[in-house]
């Protein structure tokens, strides 16, 4: 049987989400050379949706926005945003928006716990995670990371 693990990444504050996504990326890149044959058998990164909405306190005699934001951060929180993403709200069908502020889920699946373990045991050593925590910082703000242990997997298919 396998052993999974599921992670929540958060973006670090100032970063867009096609920059997380791509330092995401490189860190997996990363990690699979740093650890070789001890990779989960698959990594899988689910991405929120996000899309860039802003609040335009004013507007021309023309109707358009007196102000044009140049990047995220200078934007100003859009009604119905979160805190943390205040201007690249998800889509989310139920719920609010501070249910969905992390930018990625990723479910880590190896051969068994002892696989786990290696992969765990050589991402810890001192001088492997310096570098890690150095690549992660990057885009990712670690603080918030989550880690759980999946209990169990069902799929079912279209016939």
């Amino acid at each position: 049987m396998t052993y999974s693990i599921l992670i929540t990444n958060y973006r670090k504050p100032g970063t867009t989400p096609e920059q997380f996504r791509a330092g995401c990326e490189e860190l997996v890149l990363f990690l699979k050379e740093l650890t070789g044959e001890h990779f989960p058998l698959s990594h899988i990164r689910h991405y929120i949706q996000r899309t860039v909405r802003y609040a335009h306190r004013k507007t021309s005699s023309h109707g358009f926005p007196d102000t044009i934001y140049s990047t995220l951060q200078e934007g100003p929180k859009a009604e119905g945003n979160s805190e943390l993403n205040p201007t690249t709200p998800a889509t989310v069908f139920v719920g609010a928006q501070t249910d969905a502020d992390w930018d990625c889920v990723s479910e880590l699946i190896f051969a068994d716990e002892t696989a786990f373990q290696a992969y765990l045991g050589l991402m810890m050593r001192p001088d492997n995670w310096a570098k890690i925590q150095e690549a992660e910082g990057k885009v990712i703000d670690s603080a918030k990371n989550k880690i759980v242990v999946v209990g169990g997997a069902v799929v079912t298919k279209k016939d």
